[in-house]
This record gives C-alpha cells, structure tokens and sequence, in this order.
C-alpha cells in the first residue's frame, strides 16, 4: 500500500503528527523502532503549556502527580515555591507515549511497532523506506525519531557535540506514604556541568536524574551514583543515559519530501531540556504543512518550506530567547544559581516562564534589571 505520509517514531511529536495528518485526510503510517508501550528515559514532566497544545484530555489515571511548586538546592541554600497554579501533571512516559499513539490510531492513522527504520530513497515520485521487517512507499514522510533520527540524514548533518546535552536518569521504587510533598519537585544545582539534577515524585517510584552538556561529563555514572549518594537513595539501581540537543541554534528542519520534529529537529529548551511540548507544537505545524503540501501537490523543498517560518513564529524565537538566557545563566553558575536561590520573586519569575505564562524575552529583561539587586543580596545571605 502506498501512503501519503509516513511518521518515522512514535513519542509525542510523530503521534501528534500523524492523529492530525490522519483526521485531515490522508493515509498515514506510523512506525516506531520498539515495541510499545516502551520505556523511555525522562522526568516525565508534562507542563501545563504543553497540556493545552492536545486536542483532547489526558485521562486521569496518566496522571500521577501534578506539580503546584518547586524546590531548588544549592549547597546549604535551599528555597521553596509553590504557585497558585498547576505547573505540570507528572506521568510516565511509557504510558504517556502510548496514550498519544492510540490516539494518532484513532483518528486512522496506522501503527507498526518494532519496525526500525534502516534506509530511505529518494525519489521523484515519492520515498521508499526499509525497515528490519519490510519496504513502504509514501509521498513524503515526517522524521520524529528523536536524536539519533534517521530521516535527518537526508536534511542535514548530525548535531554538534557541543550542542548536545547528557541525562541519566533511574527510577526509584518507594512507599506513596513516604513520598514527601507530592505536589513539588526537586532540582539540585551543582552536580552536573551546565545543568542541574531532579527529582520528580511518581505514583510509587521517584523519578531521578541529572542533566548537563555532554563536554563537561568526565564519568557520568559515578556523578550520577554521586547525586543518589547526596540523597541518601539505593546507589545500586539500573540507570538509562540519553543525549539531548540544545534548541535555539539555527538548523534546517525540512527538505524535499521530508520534515523533521521533536528532538530530531533540535526542538528543546536549552535551559530547562523540555522538549515535550515543543516536540507536541512541530508535530501540529509538520501535519498542516504536510496537508497542505499535498493540496497543491508540492511536496518539494520549496513547497514545504513554510514549515520552518511557520516553527520559527510559533516557538523559534522563544527558543533562541532560551539559549540567551542559558548561555548568560551558565557562563557564570554559581553567581545564577546564588540568584536563584536567594530571590523568591525570581524562582516565581522563573516558574512562569516554565508554565508558559511568560516568554523568555521577558523574563531576560525582567533579571537583567534586576541583576545588581540579586548579587549584592545573594552576598549577604
């Protein structure tokens, strides 16, 4: 069978891509390299920005926990906020994920698991696909098959090593009654290079992990047992690292026949590694391109070259404002993060950015003016 579309991984952004491909119309198939559900190392931190993006509600039994407020550690300095509003809902990825492909499924779309994605083959009446299992043939297909994508070797070169980020995260099983504050989470700055650790309450498991740029690793795992050690938690635990792309860079996203989302666009906070909702966000902007694109029957890479204007207005420019920030904020860490932990207006500041109730322009200009104020305060405390 022949598609006019082919998704290429099946995390937020691919399933997002292909429920809208599928509702306007068109043939899609939706393949994904393992067998789903699958496990999927990350927070699980869904934000209430990102919830708003879905054109339907997540079922309450995906959600384990909602996050009203943050603790941030900094040596011996600790400060705690909570808002007046949900900033996210926590949920494990594995039944998140699949929660989103069912969905993609329901609108028409088709879904092969286990089938990895070996070679495509451009041609000028379509693409051909290999798999481990077999060959597909479509007009155009959407790459969503994250940091080592596949499809995007047919748009650009691989990400730079010092545009990547490193995670290590474990999940930790504990009693529900010894989950403390189950409405907060935890982030610790100092343990890893230009990033911070985590710590996300779940239903019966912490969720733990560190972050930080990948050139600034020496021995992960030993940081990583390190950070465990620091919080009194099992030390002897089966962790799962994974690379992350630092957004706000200029990259091309698209091509004949071809657009990518998600992590295999570069599509992440620089700041914060979220990358759900901007993956949500380019799977939305791929499928109109993409139905559009075969309305006028243009599916070359002038044809579908509205996509990377149509991303840069709707979250480029938050994320180069992103980059801005963590580059300022992590030339000079422990002068931030004394910040940081110092001002509670500023941890508020900075939660809303993370809700999506301000832009990162704004919040850079609200610090900025605000700099000399936090220093001299962050001294004396």
């Amino acid at each position: 069978m022949n598609y006019d579309v082919i998704v290429v991984g099946a995390g937020p952004g691919g399933s997002t891509a292909a429920r809208q491909c599928a509702l306007n119309g068109l043939r899609t198939l939706l393949l994904e390299k393992e067998k789903l559900p699958r496990y999927k190392p990350c927070g699980g931190g869904v934000t209430s920005k990102t919830v708003s993006l879905l054109d339907f509600k997540i079922e309450e039994k995906l959600i384990e926990r909602e996050c009203y407020g943050v603790r941030f550690h900094y040596r011996s300095r600790e400060i705690e906020v909570k808002m007046p509003f949900r900033i996210a809902i926590l949920t494990s990825r594995d039944e998140f994920d699949m929660y989103l492909a069912e969905k993609a499924m329901d609108a028409g779309a088709e879904l092969r698991d286990s089938e990895r994605v070996r070679s495509l083959d451009l041609r000028k009446d379509g693409v051909n696909i290999k798999t481990d299992n077999s060959r597909y043939k479509a007009s155009a297909v959407i790459g969503a098959d994250g940091i080592n994508s596949i499809i995007s070797r047919y748009v650009r070169g691989r990400f730079k090593p010092t545009e990547l980020a490193l995670g290590l995260e474990a999940e930790i099983p504990v009693n529900a009654e010894n989950i403390e504050d189950p409405d907060m989470i935890s982030a610790y700055f100092g343990y890893a290079p230009r990033g911070y650790g985590w710590v996300f309450p779940k239903r019966e498991h912490l969720s733990v992990g560190i972050g930080g740029v990948l050139s600034g690793f020496r021995n992960p795992g030993n940081v990583f047992t390190n950070f465990l050690r620091r919080l009194n938690l099992n030390t002897d635990v089966k962790y799962h690292a994974h690379l992350l792309p630092f957004g706000g860079y200029d990259r091309t996203a698209y091509s004949d026949r071809i657009l990518l989302v998600g992590d295999a666009a570069g599509f992440v906070d620089p700041l914060i590694g979220e990358g759900i909702s901007y993956a949500i966000n380019s799977g939305r902007i791929a499928a109109d391109v993409m139905v559009n694109a075969h309305e006028r029957g243009d599916l070359s890479k002038t044809g579908l070259k509205e996509y990377g204007t149509m991303c840069h207005d709707a979250f480029g420019r938050y994320l180069k404002d992103a980059l801005r920030v963590s580059q300022l904020a992590y030339k000079h860490p422990e002068i931030f993060v004394k910040m940081l932990v110092s001002n509670r207006s500023l941890v508020n500041k900075t939660l809303e950015v993370s809700a999506g109730r301000i832009t990162y322009r704004e919040y850079r200009r609200w610090v900025l003016v605000r700099v000399p104020y936090y220093c001299i305060r962050s001294i004396f405390l």
